[in-house]
Order: C-alpha cells, then sequence, then structure tokens
C-alpha cells in the first residue's frame, strides 16, 4: 500500500511513474451524525477501509494510486445533530476543483473521486464535467457500492430497507462493523424509516424534493442496521472489494475515442 500512496512519495517517485494509463483515486468521505450506533466518520472509514484493502490486491503492475482523503465534506443535511462538520458546496467544489487540476498538473490523466458521502453527488457531478471539460481530464465518480453484488439480507430485516435504507442503514453498519468492530453500538441500533408522503416524489432519484434530515427522523438513522452478524459483516466487505476491484480494471480501460 505504501508504494500506491502518493504523499508517501517524493516528487522524483511521482515523476517516474509511467502516467499514460495511471489512475488517481481520492477518497472522499464526511464527518456526519450516523445515529446512535455508528460514528460520525463511518462515511470516510468505508471509502479508506475498503480502497485501501483493494489496492493491496491489485497486481504490482497495476498503476492505481491514492491520494490522501477528504473527510470534511457536504454534510448540511446533518446539520443539529452534534459532532457534525460540513463545508458548502462551492467550498467543496473549489477544493476537489483545485485537487483535479493539481493532479493534471502533476501529468496524470485519470482521475476518481472514490465518494462515501451521498450528499456529495451534486458537487460531483458538476466538478467531474468542469475538469473534463478544463483540463481533458478523465473523471470518473464510484464508490465501496458502486459494483456491490448485494447478498441477501438476513431473516429480520425490515423490507423496506433495499428501497428506503440509505443512511446508517444495514450496509453502512455493516462495512464498520467488518472494519472496525469496536466502534459499532450494537445496542443502540434501531430501524427508522421516512413517512413519506403517497406520491411518486421521492428522497432521490428522476423525481425528488430535497431534504434534511430532521425532517424524517429524530435518530438520524434511514433504514434498518439490526441483525448485522460478523458473518454478513465480512461479505459485505469482501464483496466491496471485489466489486471495487473490477470498477478499477473498467477505469484503466476506459478511453474516449478521438472523433
Amino acid at each position: 500500500m505504501k508504494t500506491r500512496f502518493i504523499p508517501y512519495m517524493t516528487w522524483p517517485e511521482v515523476d517516474a511513474i509511467d502516467k499514460k494509463n495511471a489512475l488517481v483515486i481520492l477518497p472522499l468521505g464526511a464527518t456526519e451524525q450516523h445515529g446512535p450506533h455508528l460514528p460520525l466518520y463511518t462515511d470516510t472509514l468505508i471509502s479508506i477501509g475498503v480502497l485501501e484493502r483493494t489496492l493491496d490486491r491489485l497486481t504490482e503492475d497495476s498503476p492505481v494510486y491514492m491520494l490522501s482523503p477528504i473527510t470534511i465534506s457536504k454534510s448540511n443535511e446533518h446539520r443539529g445533530f452534534p459532532g457534525t462538520l460540513w463545508i458548502g458546496a462551492k467550498t467543496l467544489y473549489d477544493v476537489l476543483f483545485e485537487v483535479g487540476k493539481s493532479v493534471y498538473e502533476s501529468g496524470f490523466r485519470k482521475l476518481c473521486f472514490f465518494n462515501g458521502h451521498g450528499g456529495n453527488l451534486g458537487i460531483l457531478q458538476s466538478v467531474t464535467r468542469d475538469l473534463r471539460d478544463e483540463f481533458g481530464l478523465l473523471t470518473f465518480v464510484g464508490a465501496a457500492w458502486s459494483y456491490l453484488d448485494d447478498p441477501p439480507l438476513p431473516e429480520g430485516v425490515d423490507s423496506r430497507e433495499p428501497s428506503l435504507g440509505i443512511h446508517a442503514n444495514f450496509f453502512e453498519t455493516a462495512i464498520v462493523k467488518a472494519l472496525h468492530p469496536d466502534l459499532v453500538h450494537n445496542n443502540l441500533a434501531v430501524p427508522s424509516f421516512p413517512n413519506l408522503p403517497d406520491t411518486n416524489i421521492k428522497l432521490d432519484g428522476p423525481a425528488y424534493a430535497s431534504w434534511v434530515t430532521k425532517d424524517w427522523s429524530k435518530s438520524g438513522v434511514f433504514g434498518d442496521p439490526t441483525n448485522v452478524t460478523e458473518e454478513i459483516a465480512k461479505e459485505y466487505l469482501e464483496r466491496s472489494i471485489q466489486g471495487t476491484i473490477k470498477f478499477i480494471g473498467d477505469m484503466l480501460r476506459y478511453e474516449v475515442p478521438n472523433l
């Protein structure tokens, strides 16, 4: 892992990298409430934990490198819960754009934002398009769950989890449990689902209404974080790693034709 972590390198070592098809990955997390049972650092732990374990499994000749994570991002939907930290949309955009510019000026041509927090997605859509337009960078966005082949949920988990479990839910609880079991307070894990109006307007998707957490959840949980055993936590982590390996392979192969 050390040889793939750019901040541990010297500038001549970075200069010596064959950048023709090299891929740089920036883990993007958050520091925000995740209910009473998960740490504020959940999104960051997931992005870093899955990515590091994935990079450790790549072949030595895979030209994939990791940057330092961004750990505070656009989390204002969770404001009002003590411990939540956030920066505004413009600030996050500027930070990501300047990082992308720096990556380009270092000679790389492929950059991935490996995101752990849904609240960042709107900014990522804008900044990746602008980086592509301004510098010609091939920019990608993905997450630990992007290529995830979900295992069946265990008996006892609420049937609404697949559609409404989006935060401090079963998946996030499982991954943190696999990575840092000491940080999961199993006895405090309680399901909570939003009582949405009977319309086709959802929390996200093709037709959605913007929201803040306190609109729909007193605990900060959206989903069912119960019944997460050690075995299924390990399975979720392994499937996330395998999916991320495939995602990285696709990014390395991805090219745009010269029309």
